[in-house]
């Protein structure tokens, strides 16, 4: 397992897992919670998926990760999962949030204060990350290059997530004995009226294509193709990238909620809609669980169940996966 230095951000250093690595194994494990992750490129001919994982981010209370699925090549997931971390650091409100978790007592730290940094800091990590990204792929004619995300930062028992797109994130909580996973994330799609209503607003439209999906389409979609070009459509409505689509109402502002963690949270899986696709989250849940317990890597157990019911399901997507277990 190799890690990098990424210096000195803010005068904060950080440790991010070297993403190349196809599986963190055995898990990492930091203050009582242990992190595993396990990207596979699935039943796909390329693999357009990328995570980050930083299980000590500025402290070992800290843990930031995200999956990154990729469209239209895996350009921009791969510029997320190179700049995300930068421009999280980069943003003011992280600078407060970590200023105050480190010279505040325990009992000024409050869910309350350090909430309304870090929904700043996310919110802002995923509009500028965009932003970079939109002036790489137009020096580079990307003109429809774009990825989801869902990214995850845990500081002790506040969990915050962020997303665009359909990349998704569970959790799964023990009650009474039984496991109850609960979705943590809501896909962005654009036949959502207020995804929609965004679209309709900017020029954009709504087509429903492979299988009856819909996808959002620019106002010049026919235009380009009288042109003999070859405009894209995208099954989601949120996103980075997909620059020739920001105009016509793709939005890469992230929906981003906190979830106080209990006893009875167990894990939270973030991973790429490969996974949720052929599994549900209690299955999913599940596996991760009972391999735990005997000792194996539970996302490699997700994704070896995920692709074998892939050809039942007709499904060919890339894999990618994130535990975070929270409690022994």
């Amino acid at each position: 397992m190799n890690f990098v230095k990424n210096g000195e951000n803010g005068g904060l250093p950080y440790e991010q897992l070297v993403v190349e690595t196809n599986t963190v194994s055995p898990a990492i494990v930091v203050e009582g919670r242990s992190y595993d992750a396990t990207t596979h490129i699935g039943l796909r001919p390329t693999q357009e998926d990328r995570f980050v994982l930083i299980p000590k981010f500025f402290s070992d209370k800290i843990c930031f990760c995200g999956v990154f699925d990729g469209t239209v090549g895996p350009d921009a997931s791969e510029f997320v999962m190179r700049n995300v971390t930068k421009h999280l650091c980069e943003t003011e409100e992280m600078q407060e949030a970590i200023k105050l978790i480190n010279t505040s007592s325990e009992e000024a730290l409050t869910h309350q204060n350090i909430a309304k940094y870090i929904n700043g800091a996310m919110k802002n990590t995923f509009l500028n990350t965009d932003r970079a990204l939109i002036a790489m792929c137009a020096e580079k004619q990307l003109h429809y290059a774009s990825s989801t995300g869902v990214a995850a930062f845990l500081w002790k028992d506040l969990l915050t997530v962020a997303h665009i797109g359909d990349s998704k994130a569970c959790i799964a909580k023990m009650i009474d004995g039984h496991l109850q996973p609960e979705w943590l994330t809501i896909d962005h799609k654009p036949n959502m009226p207020h995804e929609l209503k965004r679209i309709q607003e900017n020029g954009g439209s709504l087509a429903w294509l492979h299988g009856n999906k819909p996808y959002i389409r620019g106002g010049d979609f026919f235009p380009r193709q009288a042109r003999n070009e070859h405009p894209k459509q995208l099954n989601y409505s949120r996103a980075f990238g997909g620059k020739d689509l920001k105009m016509y109402g793709l939005s890469a502002e992230p929906d981003v909620n906190h979830f106080n963690i209990t006893a009875e949270d167990k894990l939270v899986l973030i991973a790429s809609d490969g996974l949720w696709d052929v599994l549900n989250p209690k299955l999913a849940c599940q596996i991760a669980l009972e391999a735990r317990r005997e000792g194996r890597s539970a996302t490699d157990d997700i994704v070896a169940k995920a692709i074998q019911e892939m050809p039942i399901c007709g499904v060919r997507d890339n894999i990618t996966v994130i535990a975070l277990f929270l409690n022994q």
